[in-house]
């Protein structure tokens, strides 16, 4: 077992590796050498531990040399493989092999040492039971950790590589995206609204701050930790001990998109992130800096990215692909290399790509066919699908019209324009109602069917306009200096819209459709509310709010917002009224399709509620303003599905995936 040694200058740690400086210098920049600077922060004051040395050192030796020529002093002495590596990352593809050939048939070639250390892949099957959402892992490249759904829900779950086990996490229930602390001791994940942690050893889970959909995040070795606390929103950055939560990006609260899933380069204080803005001139991967605030694009591409120790920069471009990354310029540059044919792409979750990678040079990825889903038309009594009326492509926001012979819904041609089509219930015949060009999305339907409300991303920001079915014209109908996004038109001219205030939460606000009406608060709150659906007779609103720690319904008075009722227990979201006002549909927690019987006269009251069948959704419902649209009479379904279910396929383990250029 190494002792602690302290090397106190660049010249102790090239004579402690038997290297040059200039060598030991890259290493730092480019494969992420465990090196301290002082506080004072004096140019080439630095030290490090000879025990940090020697587990970078071994890690090192596990991996072969990126693709950059090697100095003569690294070509004089290079590193043996290392012994343990063998135990544990090869041993892991026996152990993981034997488990997929008793689990799913034939066996999994087994990994064996040899000079070259050849590439091998290996599945990561799930446990039994259940689907893996999503994967990182650990820096030693010795765990994952996953989050996995089962009949109950989700949770977080920590697999080490030497073993068939795995080991499901109490209190982690409703996790999502975890992700490890530079010292692999703990986990950030996110559950029930909030950024949490998970001491590894212990087993203890620590309650950090507010962050109710949360995309990501990443911990530095000071012990911070920058995340997306929702969708839209800039990054932020908290102490991992809890503490003041401060913005380190900035967004235009006027565009659709924000920044998500940051990850730390080896110095601690810049970052990668993914800006998934609709504005051409924005998206794309960047780097940040903690300590300037500055921000810089790297690529115009919509995906997350991570950066491997042997300097190159792994993304999604259908492929999984890399590049070299200059650590000191902050650049990418020379041509781009094939990882992997294809990686899955979640295009509904802020463009995140499905690969993670640890500091050893251990690769997981997940591959499949590219993100989309499909509309349906379900049966009330079973579920059961009665026909499909578009697949292949990524859909959003089906909305009944209000005699329930056609629906409106939005398709993106994947290149960055969203349309507004027409689907005819009877014939599935569809109809474009809005031309390319533009980003139009969440159509609300007139009262009368003979027009209709969506939003529009022109000229890089939101507005909301009016398109009328009769003549086909396009009128303004609000203009904002915030997104605004309609969410439902009663009878009596009254509109409800979700906005995000300046501290990036989401509220409802109401106005009537006159030309000097004035919008008044619905329900803006600290918390997070959305998803409103006025009533059939205008005196009630349902809407979606995290203020309990989990997404619930609830019904409000309106436009008096003096009485309030909870409808959902247990976790709920996407609300949508029958057309008489006697149920009240969701979709709960566990994904289950509820009904709620409802009584609106004299007030309000919460009868029987029942679960009608499996929504089939993966993904949160944050993600899309509604899943679904009810007929008129309740019982039949427009629903978006996943044309095929992504978690079904496995993570795959990738050893020395630099040999695969």
């Amino acid at each position: 077992m190494s002792t602690r040694r302290r090397l106190d200058a660049w010249k102790e740690i090239a004579s402690y590796l038997d290297r040059d400086v200039t060598t030991v210098r890259r290493w730092e920049k480019r494969e992420g050498l465990p090196v301290h600077r002082h506080l004072h922060g004096k140019l080439g004051s630095i030290y490090a531990f000879s025990d940090e040395i020697d587990a970078w050192s071994e890690r090192r030796s596990t991996v072969v040399a990126p693709p950059s020529a090697p100095s003569a002093a690294e070509s004089a002495a290079p590193p043996e493989p290392s012994r343990r590596f063998w135990r544990v990352g090869v041993g892991a593809a026996v152990v993981i092999a034997i488990v997929v050939a008793t689990a799913s048939g034939p066996s999994v070639p087994t990994a064996r040492p040899s000079a070259d250390l050849t590439t091998r892949k290996v599945a990561l099957p799930a446990p039994p039971g259940t689907l893996v959402d999503t994967l990182t892992l650990s820096p030693d490249g010795e765990q994952a950790a996953f989050v996995a759904v089962d009949a109950v829900g989700s949770q977080l779950w920590i697999r080490r590589l030497d073993s068939a086990d795995a080991q499901r996490i109490p209190g982690t229930e409703g996790a999502s995206f975890p992700f490890w602390s530079s010292d692999g001791r703990h986990l950030g994940f996110f559950a029930a609204g909030r950024l949490k942690s998970l001491a590894i050893a212990t087993r203890d889970v620590r309650d950090i701050a507010a962050a109710a959909d949360g995309r990501g995040g990443a911990w530095n070795d000071r012990g911070e930790i920058v995340f997306a606390p929702s969708r839209d929103t800039a990054l932020y950055r908290v102490p991992a001990d809890g503490g003041p939560v401060t913005a380190v990006t900035a967004i235009d609260q006027r565009v659709v998109g924000g920044h998500a899933w940051p990850e730390f380069l080896p110095d601690g204080r810049h970052f990668l992130f993914t800006d998934y803005s609709v504005d051409p001139n924005r998206y794309g991967i960047y780097v940040g800096d903690l300590a300037t605030g500055e921000t810089k694009r790297l690529l115009a591409k919509y995906s997350s990215a991570s950066y491997s120790g042997g300097g190159l920069l792994l993304y999604s471009d259908i492929a999984l692909v890399a590049q070299r990354f200059d650590l000191e310029r902050l650049e990418v540059f020379g041509p781009v290399l094939t990882v992997a044919d294809r990686v899955r792409h979640r295009y509904g979750m802020a463009h995140k790509a499905e690969f993670s990678l640890s500091a050893t040079g251990l690769l997981a990825v997940r591959g499949g066919i590219e993100d989309t889903n499909r509309l349906v038309w379900l049966d009330r009594s079973s579920g059961d699908l009665i026909t499909t009326f578009s697949d292949g492509a990524w859909h959003s926001n089906p909305t009944l019209a209000p005699d329930g012979a056609s629906f409106l819904a939005t398709i993106s041609n994947g290149r960055g324009q969203d349309s507004l089509w027409r689907f005819d219930v009877a014939s599935g015949e569809r109809m474009r109602v809005t031309l390319a060009g533009a980003i139009d999305l969440a159509p609300v339907w007139s009262p009368h069917g003979d027009s209709v409300l969506f939003a529009s991303i022109r000229n890089r920001h939101m507005q909301v306009f009016e398109r009328s079915f009769a003549t086909g014209a396009e009128t303004l109908a609000l203009r904002a200096a915030s997104k605004q996004v309609p969410e439902s038109w009663s009878r009596d001219g009254y509109l409800t819209f979700s906005t995000m205030t300046p501290g990036s939460k989401h509220g409802v606000w109401a106005r009537r459709l006159d030309a000097d009406a004035v919008p008044f608060v619905v329900a803006d709150t600290a918390a997070n509310e959305g998803q409103s659906q006025l009533s059939p007779d205008g005196r009630y609103v349902a809407y979606t709010s995290d203020e309990s720690g989990q997404f619930e319904i609830y019904v409000q008075s309106f436009p008096d917002p003096a009485q309030r009722w909870q409808v959902s227990d247990g976790g709920g979201a996407d609300p949508r009224w029958r057309s008489d006002g006697r149920e009240l549909f969701y979709i709960a927690a566990d994904r289950r399709f509820m009904a709620a019987e409802v009584h609106t006269q004299p007030s309000f009251r919460r009868g029987r509620v029942r679960a009608l069948f499996d929504s089939h959704l993966e993904d949160l419902w944050q993600d899309t303003r509604n899943h679904y649209d009810v007929t008129p009479k309740g019982d039949r379904f427009v629903f978006l599905q996943p044309s095929v279910d992504r978690r079904s396929a496995p993570f795959v383990l990738v050893f020395n995936w630099r040999q695969m250029r």
